[in-house]
């Protein structure tokens, strides 16, 4: 019998293919009047409400579903995960 050798390839930190991380850039939408925060702008271009029926849209601007008053961007941030907004 002759005897048999195998060789493992060595890979570097470059060949590996990681999957990227969804990252998330999301802005909260607070009220002026009341100070309750409505929702958030997730990446620039999805509005969430924390609540249904928690912003509401007139004249093409984003109101509180409270009150009626105005959303101002507050604090912002990036997340991996949706639960991690906020």
């Amino acid at each position: 019998m002759s005897e048999m050798t195998m060789t493992v390839p060595q890979t570097t930190s470059t060949q590996i293919n990681l999957p990227e991380r969804v990252r998330i850039t999301w802005v909260e939408l607070t009220c002026l009047p009341c100070g309750e925060v409505a929702g958030y702008i997730e990446d620039g271009r999805l509005v969430r409400p924390v609540y249904p029926g928690g912003i509401r849209m007139e004249r093409n601007r984003l109101r509180c579903g409270r009150c009626n008053g105005m959303l101002l961007p507050g604090n912002r941030g990036v997340a991996t995960a949706r639960g991690q907004i906020g």
